[in-house]
């Protein structure tokens, strides 16, 4: 995923191109991301693609009974490598893709006021 300084906010997770290492966004300037006590072009950088683990990191339950992750009276979906859906009601009449961890993160704060940070 190409990587625009729109689609992230300071605190976001995401990982240099190639490389497994997750950063920390710690300010954002047009083109360019500081992280780690340096400014890089957000072009270096990619999405961190969602899975269950990073779902865990940010202390979200899952739920053996349900199937499902739950945060805050959210439901998360996720199949590893497939897909991530989050659910906005108990019904599953509305639900949005996730691809990447910044994308959960940016969602959860819009709908929470409350940052995902990692826990564990």
């Amino acid at each position: 995923m190409s990587l625009k300084s729109n689609d992230l906010r300071v605190g976001n997770y995401v990982k240099g191109i190639g490389h497994k290492i997750s950063w920390l966004v710690d300010g954002i300037e047009s083109e360019y991301i500081y992280s780690s006590k340096s400014w890089r072009l957000i072009n270096c950088f990619e999405g961190i693609p969602i899975n269950k683990e990073w779902l865990l990191k940010f202390g979200i339950q899952y739920s053996e009974f349900e199937d499902l992750f739950q945060i805050g009276g959210y439901d998360i979906d996720a199949k590893d490598g497939l897909y991530c859906h989050f659910y906005f009601n108990e019904y599953g009449d509305w639900y949005k893709e996730i691809k990447y961890v910044h994308q959960l993160q940016n969602l959860y704060f819009a709908l929470t006021g409350e940052e995902l940070t990692i826990i564990c």
